[in-house]
């Protein structure tokens, strides 16, 4: 089944059109959002990229994905995170840290923290080959500094790490 995805403008407002899954005309943007998941411990859930995907295949990234039309991006982070990994989150968990904007994409970047183990995760064969815990150090040096995250995406991550009190534990 094709997806189908709101076409946003520059300012990230609904234009009223929507597009197949792709890539958007010049001067279109598509909501995407991407999760940080934290467990108990203060460690973050990766995963390891499939290696059919069309980009950054077999790459370690976080969860996350496109907003469907009609979803908001709390919505989208709540269905990637539970098809991707199998882990059912409510919007009461989400902790909605802040907005990057490029070209073509809006993105909506959300925490949460939850008890949960690994075994409690269900991954999706098609989008994701492996899953693990990274400690935030781990997740800066090893997954979004090879990932070719842009300093001020990595800048908003960091920050939101260090001031953020996930159930009184500081990073």
């Amino acid at each position: 089944m094709t997806e189908i995805w709101d076409v946003y403008d520059e300012n990230g407002k609904k234009t009223g059109r929507t597009m197949e899954r792709g890539i958007p005309k010049d001067g279109d943007y598509m909501l995407c959002v991407h999760m940080y998941l934290f467990n108990l411990s203060g460690e973050v859930l990766v995963q390891k990229r499939s290696k059919n995907k069309e980009s950054h295949p077999g790459e370690w990234d976080i969860t996350g994905g496109a907003a469907l039309s009609g979803e908001s991006g709390s919505d989208a982070v709540i269905r990637e995170t539970f098809e991707e990994i199998g882990i059912s989150l409510s919007e009461d968990e989400l902790n909605y840290i802040g907005r990057i904007i490029k070209p073509g994409r809006i993105i909506d970047v959300f925490f949460a923290q939850k008890d949960f183990d690994i075994i409690d995760c269900h991954v999706q064969d098609e989008e994701v080959d492996e899953i693990k815990f990274v400690s935030c150090h781990e997740l800066f040096s090893e997954i979004l500094e090879k990932r070719g995250r842009k300093k001020n995406y990595i800048s908003m991550i960091k920050n939101a790490v260090k001031n953020y009190d996930f159930k009184n534990n500081q990073y």
